[in-house]
Order: C-alpha cells, then sequence, then structure tokens
C-alpha cells in the first residue's frame, strides 16, 4: 500500500489495521474532549510509531493511524479526515483547520475497469513547519507544502506550495510570498 504500486485494498493486514484505527478512535471520541492527556495516550497508539501526539479534537477520522506523523505542538482543529493509506507527515507546530481533508489515495482515472475492480495507489502527504491549514482545506496525494505556508480555507491544494506563501483557491494558486 505505501509502495507507491498499484494495489487492490482489503487484504487481511489491511482489515486488521483498520480495525485498529476504528476502535482506538472510538475510544478517543468517547472522551468527547474532556480528557486531552487520555486523547493523547490513545494518539500515541493510533499514529506512526514515534510520532508526537496533536492536540486533536473529535470528532474525526484517520483511516490506519500507523501511516500518519505529527511533529511537537500541533493542533488538528474538529471534523479532519486523514486517509492515510500512504505516509502522511506533518510537520512541528503545524495548525489544522475544522473540516481539512489530508487525501493520499486515488483511483485510475483512466481506466474504468480498473476503477470499478477498487484499485488504488497512493502518493505520500508532507506539510511542513510551522504551517496552517485554513477550514475546509483538502490537500490531494502527492502534495508537500513548504514550511510557514498558510493554506486558505477551502482551498484544495493540487500541487506543491512553495515555503512561505499563502495560497488560495481551486486549485490552489499562489497569491503572495509571507515574509515571516
Amino acid at each position: 500500500m505505501v509502495s507507491g504500486q498499484w494495489y487492490l485494498p482489503g487484504g487481511p493486514e489491511q482489515s486488521a489495521r483498520h480495525a485498529r484505527a476504528r476502535e482506538l478512535s472510538r475510544k478517543i471520541h468517547e472522551l468527547a474532549n474532556t480528557d486531552l492527556p487520555r486523547a493523547q495516550e490513545l494518539l500515541r497508539e493510533l499514529l506512526a510509531p514515534g510520532s508526537h501526539a496533536p492536540e486533536m479534537l473529535t470528532p474525526f477520522q484517520i483511516e490506519y493511524g500507523v501511516n500518519t506523523t505529527f511533529g511537537k505542538d500541533c493542533f488538528v482543529n474538529f471534523d479532519v479526515t486523514i486517509l492515510d493509506c500512504g505516509p502522511v507527515t506533518i510537520g512541528d507546530r503545524t495548525m489544522i483547520g475544522p473540516k481539512c481533508s489530508l487525501i493520499t489515495v486515488t483511483h485510475p482515472v483512466d481506466d474504468v475497469a480498473k476503477r470499478r475492480a477498487g484499485w488504488e495507489i497512493t502518493r505520500a502527504v508532507t506539510i511542513g513547519e510551522d504551517c496552517w491549514l485554513g477550514a475546509g482545506a483538502t490537500i490531494l496525494p502527492g502534495v508537500s507544502i513548504g514550511d510557514r505556508a498558510v493554506v486558505a480555507a477551502g482551498t484544495v491544494v493540487t500541487r506543491n506550495v512553495p515555503a512561505d506563501t499563502l495560497v488560495s483557491g481551486v486549485p490552489a494558486k499562489i497569491v503572495r510570498e509571507l515574509h515571516v
């Protein structure tokens, strides 16, 4: 799955990882944002080994967890979706607004038969340090966002974003350089 090759989902290992992620997510959601230390303890179990646990408000959806790594002091607002069939790496002090989506998986565009059969491929998503993803931003497979970049609310990011820039729109376009 994380190899970057076409694959068919649903094998026993994937099913076990899905079940584990759903169970850990259920336990976090049951806390209803009332016990941050316990939620962060459960998040450390859910996320990739060595990942820091962000301050993460529920509800959220993380498909596998084991492919997602957060840096130190990150914040994730309500209703965030992370489809981490491939690697997702989020740098220190990055803030993710409500209803954002980080997507690593895609399906065949030009091959309907292969799409009907359920084939998938992943491309890593990387978000630098000190970034801010505004509410409802969508980051698509294979995108890297440079350090200190800001993604405006509602933006759909289809290509890499340079460091120290503000992007906005569908698809995202550079609005201006940031002088931080």
